[in-house]
């Protein structure tokens, strides 16, 4: 198609002028998309070239978001400056040492990643542990309340685009982090449980990953005070389960109770065998012997 390839070129041409912007050149791009698409089909090389454009299309995206954040930092003289850089299109691997790297914008950082299909288990985590703490930083001006809601809000937002794959949404870990940070801030102990629940996230895979941080017996809990934490939510976790399974047909229903009403069971041998008696250890103890209690009507 032609009149794709001639777009595609305009987005591509060098131009200094202060009115040819980056904005610009995405409408290039997606005039071209449109172009193409109208001429592709799937036994014809225009497919491949569409395949690219799309695949433009997905970086110029990126580098718009980035000059987006450089926008925002208006303290930031460096940033200030790289703008008028980014008015022309720059490749993925620039985009990332250049920009989002070197200026900190964590969550352009794993959204690079992602797009450019990078797998780096530890890289993920650690732009997963800084993009969490550049969030909580931004709005620890706010009350507590709106803290937690624009936390909240940036999860649903990352885990509707990441969750299908894990290895951008490693959920253990991003668990961890959150329990953490909502134990630090003495927020509702069911705050992360409700959150990951509203991306959706199962309750069986929530489950298994909180059996699993709770297995690890990280010295954190320890340290914030609170070793019996994890224990909590997990009950909190398990009520939510339960009642989830009423709308769950019967015969499917009573293999999955059986198997929780196991775990309740442990969780209560565990805790009556405890060398202490704090309240946290009182507190836990007592919503799972609940939950024992509530499964009586099954």
């Amino acid at each position: 198609n032609a009149a794709a390839r001639i777009l595609s070129k305009l987005a591509d041409r060098d131009r200094d002028t202060d009115n040819f912007t980056l904005w610009d050149r995405i409408d290039y791009i997606s005039r071209a998309i449109l172009c193409a698409k109208a001429c592709s089909t799937s036994l014809n090389h225009e497919g491949e070239f569409l395949h690219e454009l799309e695949d433009k299309m997905d970086v110029a995206q990126l580098q718009l978001n980035i000059y987006s954040s450089l926008e925002q930092m208006t303290n930031d003289p460096a940033a200030q400056a790289a703008l008028p850089e980014l008015n022309r299109l720059v490749d993925i691997s620039t985009l990332y040492s250049d920009y989002a790297e070197r200026f900190g914008l964590a969550e352009c950082q794993l959204a690079i990643v992602h797009c450019a299909g990078h797998h780096d288990p530890l890289l993920v985590q650690n732009l997963w542990r800084e993009l969490l703490a550049q969030e909580i930083n931004s709005s620890s001006h706010l009350p507590q309340t709106s803290v937690m809601s624009s936390l909240r809000n940036k999860i649903l937002l990352l885990g509707n685009i990441y969750q299908a794959a894990e290895k951008f949404f490693p959920t253990q870990y991003i668990v961890q982090q959150l329990e953490v940070i909502s134990c630090k801030g003495g927020w509702d102990q069911g705050w992360v449980v409700e959150t990951m629940l509203q991306i959706p996230t199962s309750h069986a895979h929530l489950h298994a990953t909180y059996t699993s941080l709770l297995q690890m017996k990280l010295p954190c809990w320890e340290q914030l005070g609170a070793p019996y934490h994890l224990h909590i939510v997990i009950s909190l976790l398990l009520t939510s389960y339960v009642s989830h399974l009423n709308n769950v047909p019967l015969l499917e229903r009573k293999p999955i109770l059986c198997e929780i009403q196991d775990v309740i069971d442990a969780h209560v041998v565990d805790l009556q065998a405890s060398v202490s008696a704090g309240s946290d250890v009182t507190s836990a103890l007592s919503r799972f012997k609940a939950l024992q209690a509530s499964f009586n009507k099954y």
